[in-house]
């Protein structure tokens, strides 16, 4: 694991001292929520009972903002106490308010007098309990946890004569639907997709797991953002060391703001050297609870659509998400196709460039003849040949992906026929290097995980060069140097290259090769969750092949 943090890491058995928990065990570990790091280093105030006093400490704290409306009313007949509510106009519900806040208030409140005499209650406990009719109300007593919740589009009722104020729950603001993933479309599976909305996207993931065990822990990382995070994982399987870390890491940022999960990724991954990625996100909510159910945890950051999803191995980026919705056969040539566009990305650049400089003797004379005469008056040799189109190529791609829409897709196929065809026209390049710069583009569409996609692009420019300096020996020693960088990865203390090695014979059911879902008995042994077993009674025991009914079952 990595050493570089924020501050000095608290020991792990005095860590869990302090949240009451002796030692990760079989006992559910209750997190704790770490708290908000403030925005000023000012004292928090308390309220006092004037109201005048409050409203003046809030405006001071909220900087005269035009945004932010200070509504002052009087409470009906009920001794006319002065009150006023405080929100930020865009980010509140303003009917909502009208309806079960100022309504109630102004208008019904002269039966906040019935209401004391028939329950004993007076004042401010009275008013709370039997006349607000908003579902959420929260107590608080400090301007500093007024003044959050106005930035967090509640709405705060301060009353004369009181040292504690109301949070009202009435937040909404303009977001996005729930609409069809983009970046992990799918022929088959569920078409929702997360959103911008925080409660939302927790609510897509309880949708698919009703089950009691299932946990949502909420905190709030960032001094000026104030970003909300839920922590989503199932108490019965997820792994406590695992757990505990996790919010180790997360306790250590201390940052002005959290604007996307990627800051979470880059603060809480382990090598952030390593051109590999070690946490997985995605955005879709079945992927989310798959991941949940295998004993994995879920981090979902509120006003970004993507999911992250710890510990994370490099089998864990290479699946679809319908890879598990078809026949096993079908779908296990499909990942078979799919490692093959993966060795070709990587290693079809270099293994040209080493065997035309290096090694034609290993390539069948006709083919040889063929290339030679193809780059017949080709003014570069094959290394810097293959370095100047594949940059060309990641600059089409660079620009395709930023101008927009359709524009994009037709810079990108007009520009890469274009500057091909006026290459070899030039003599500038072969047409055998066109061919394989186009294969290799091809293969790298086939990765399912963007950030995957992009460490195996990364990868062949210094392939190429040992290709060019040292031939085949350059190209396996590269290849040797990458594949001990990852057997030294680890996700939160679990090996990057598990199931493989170390072997679990229940991880590599779920990698190269999909087994039935009938045969995956147990969960995978890396991410050592607390209950192995994920399969009762398998179904090809009531059904075995050939359609007999097996009666000792």
């Amino acid at each position: 694991m990595t050493k570089r943090r924020l501050r000095k890491p608290l020991q792990l058995s005095r860590l869990l001292r302090e949240h009451g928990q002796e030692s990760p065990n079989n006992t559910e570990l209750d997190l704790k929520v770490p708290p908000p790091h403030a925005v000023e280093e000012e004292t928090d105030e308390p309220l006092v009972s004037s109201l005048e006093l409050n409203v003046s400490l809030l405006k001071r704290r909220l900087g005269g903002s035009d945004d932010v409306v200070f509504r002052d009313f009087r409470i009906g007949n009920a001794s006319a106490l002065r009150a006023a509510v405080v929100f930020i106009d865009g980010l509140t519900n303003k009917d909502q308010l009208q309806r079960d806040l100022l309504t109630p208030l102004m208008i019904f409140a002269q039966h906040t007098e019935q209401a004391e005499s028939n329950s004993g209650l007076r004042g401010f406990a009275a008013l709370k309990n039997h006349l607000l009719t908003v579902m959420e109300v929260k107590d608080v007593s400090t301007v500093r946890e007024c003044v959050l919740a106005v930035l967090s589009a509640d709405a705060v009722l301060l009353l004369d004569k009181s040292n504690t104020a109301l949070v009202i729950g009435a937040r909404t603001w303009e977001h996005r639907p729930i609409m069809e993933a983009v970046t992990e479309r799918g022929v088959r599976g569920p078409r929702d997709s997360f959103n911008e909305m925080f409660k939302s996207n927790i609510a897509l993931v309880r949708q698919r797991m009703k089950t009691p065990s299932l946990r949502v822990k909420f905190a709030c990382i960032g001094r000026r953002s104030q970003t909300n995070i839920g922590i989503i994982y199932d108490s019965s399987l997820a792994s406590p060391t695992v757990l505990t870390e996790l919010y180790k890491r997360l306790s250590y940022i201390d940052v002005d703001g959290i604007l996307d999960s990627g800051y979470i990724e880059q603060y809480i991954e382990d090598s952030p050297y390593s051109p590999f990625p070690q946490v997985q996100f995605t955005e879709r909510p079945d992927r989310v609870a798959a991941a949940v159910m295998e004993g994995r945890v879920a981090l979902i950051v509120d006003g970004t659509p993507f999911a992250i999803l710890v510990p994370a191995v490099l089998s864990n980026f290479l699946p679809t998400a319908e890879d598990h919705y078809e026949r096993w056969l079908v779908m296990t040539g499909v990942r078979m196709v799919r490692a093959m566009s993966i060795v070709m990305t990587v290693l079809l650049p270099a293994m040209y460039v080493a065997v035309t400089t290096f090694h034609p003797e290993m390539i069948p004379s006709r083919l040889v003849l063929t290339i030679a005469a193809a780059r017949a008056g080709v003014p570069f040799p094959a290394a810097v040949e293959a370095l100047l189109m594949e940059v060309t190529l990641e600059l089409l791609r660079e620009g395709g992906v930023r101008v927009p829409g359709m524009v994009g897709t037709t810079i990108g196929i007009v520009g890469g026929i274009i500057i091909g065809q006026a290459a070899v026209t030039a003599g500038l390049v072969s047409p055998v290097m066109v061919v394989i710069v186009a294969l290799t583009a091809i293969g790298s569409f086939a990765v399912p995980a963007f950030n995957v996609g992009l460490s195996l692009r990364l990868l062949r420019f210094p392939l190429i060069l040992l290709a060019g300096l040292l031939g085949l020996y350059g190209v396996f020693a590269g290849i040797i140097v990458v594949v001990l960088h990852l057997v030294s990865l680890k996700s939160f203390g679990v090996p990057y290259l598990s199931p493989l090695a170390p072997s679990d014979n229940q991880g590599l059911k779920d990698t190269l090769i999909r087994a039935p879902l009938w045969a995956m008995l147990l969960r995978p042994r890396m991410f050592n969750p607390r209950q192995q077993r994920r399969i009762g009674r398998p179904a090809y025991v009531q059904h075995p092949p050939g359609g007999k009914e097996d009666d000792d079952a």
